[in-house]
């Protein structure tokens, strides 16, 4: 069926954690981000009515998206190529 409805929340975590081993800048960056996600969540979780009934965790090979550009931000990192001269 292609109206399938479902009452729910879909919270995503966003943020890969940095491995153990990993103690720069860049891994405390993703650690706090990670941190602020997870409290973020429990809030949400908590005031959510129905029960939370199922819990996916993944961790990609590649990041994407803007969080290496939000890091690199915090970090005061250039991202973008440099101009041919």
């Amino acid at each position: 069926d292609r109206d399938l409805r479902v009452r729910g929340l879909v919270a995503n975590k966003l943020t890969p954690a940095p491995d153990a081993d990993e103690d720069g800048r860049g891994a405390r960056y993703l650690r706090d981000k990670v941190e602020t996600e997870r409290d973020r969540i429990r809030q949400v979780r908590e005031g959510f009515e129905p029960p939370l009934v199922a819990e996916t965790e993944s961790r990609t090979r590649e990041v994407r998206g803007d969080l290496l550009s939000d890091a690199a931000g915090e970090l005061d990192v250039e991202t973008s190529p440099p101009n041919p001269t």
